[in-house]
């Protein structure tokens, strides 16, 4: 009964710590995603400062979401449904910072702009 009870003690401290690292790890890298993305709209579109900052606020929203996500979703399945929502909202989101003429330029632009390429 000890040893059952050591192990899931154990096991329990080992799910807590590799949380905690995926979540740490992640975060430095989502805000390179976002920055890289908004620099390649800000470049692209001829954006002002303060509009590329709130465009890289949106991607850090949506990165943290996502982030979010995958920690609280077991299943593969469920997971890519939840989290191509949340890049959905992207294009909505982008729409009142970049304007009708920017927002159709980003629109046939997006593919580039978008992936972390």
């Amino acid at each position: 009964m000890k040893k059952q009870l050591i192990s899931t003690i154990l096991l329990f401290f080992s799910f807590l710590l590799a949380q905690n690292g995926k979540t740490q790890s992640n975060s430095p890298q989502s805000n390179l995603v976002a920055q890289k993305i908004a620099k390649k709209i800000k470049d692209t579109l001829g954006l002002t400062p303060q509009q590329r900052n709130q465009v890289f606020q949106i991607n850090m929203d949506l990165n943290n979401q996502k982030q979010q996500v995958r920690q609280e979703t077991t299943i593969q399945d469920s997971l890519i449904i939840r989290i191509q929502r949340i890049e959905n909202k992207r294009d909505t989101l982008y729409f009142p910072i970049l304007g009708t003429e920017k927002y159709q330029l980003y629109l046939q632009k997006k593919r580039n702009l978008v992936n972390n390429n």
